[in-house]
């Protein structure tokens, strides 16, 4: 059986019976492509010519037909065969990328995961600083060492979620002096709070603080948004007082 490479056209001899029905994968020796030989069908063998038989003269009598005597002359020898290879068994093909090309994509992974690892520390970054702005009241709530760093910036924070609107004014009782304090408190936060006590000073004018004192709210607790009130009275206040701080009492105060 001979067969041809479909790419480099080189043929091969087999012996028969190597390519049996339905077919084999072979490879090339000489380009090493591989490719699903087909069986081939066996034909009949060719019928030997019959031997031609050649008249010969007698020396020792006259010419006459030669009946019983004839020369055997070779048959047209047949093509010669084209030469035989041997052809290697065909081998699987491997499925397994050169080294170069796993090194390379190995790279190339490393790469897009420090790439991905940057994007993800970045937006976290980022995030981390809008919030760090857009909300000081619940950052300090949450982390009350940020209050510093919100006052270095210039940024008012409001730690206790509470907001305090507060006038006085000034009038007598029986010839006594007496400061009136009226206030309003606001729950600036989405969740009820309970209401702090609300710490009263009296001050000089180089902002020294004379005398102080603490008062509750009306309402000890607050829901989201919702407005409380208090109320405070100072009789004979001192006499060198010119500022009222109001603000609220720290835990301990």
């Amino acid at each position: 059986m001979i067969i041809t490479c479909p790419r480099c056209a080189t043929r091969y001899l087999l012996e028969a019976g190597v390519v049996r029905p339905p077919g084999r994968q072979v490879r090339c020796a000489r380009c090493q492509h591989g490719w699903f030989q087909d069986a081939a069908t066996e034909l009949p063998p060719q019928p030997q010519p019959m031997p031609i038989p050649i008249p010969v003269e007698d020396p020792l009598g006259p010419a006459m037909p030669v009946t019983d005597r004839t020369r055997m002359l070779p048959a047209p020898s047949a093509l010669q065969p084209p030469p035989r290879f041997e052809i290697p068994q065909p081998q699987p093909m491997s499925t397994m990328p050169p080294p170069g090309a796993v090194a390379s994509s190995n790279r190339q992974r490393a790469r897009s995961r420090s790439m991905m690892m940057m994007m993800v520390g970045g937006a976290t970054f980022v995030g981390a600083l809008l919030l760090f702005f857009s909300l000081p009241g619940e950052i300090a709530r949450i982390w009350p060492a940020s209050a510093s760093v919100y006052s270095a910036l210039g940024i008012e924070v409001n730690i206790s979620g509470f907001k305090i609107i507060a006038s006085h004014s000034q009038e007598l009782n029986n010839s006594v002096p007496v400061i009136v304090i009226n206030g309003q408190i606001i729950n600036e936060t989405d969740r009820e709070l309970d209401v702090p006590k609300v710490r009263l000073a009296v001050r000089d004018q180089g902002g020294k603080e004379i005398y102080h004192w603490t008062v509750l709210a009306d309402q000890s607790r607050l829901g989201p948004r919702e407005k409380g009130t208090f109320k405070a009275r100072l009789e004979s206040p001192p006499a060198d007082a010119a500022d009222l701080e109001v603000r609220f009492a720290k835990v301990d105060e």
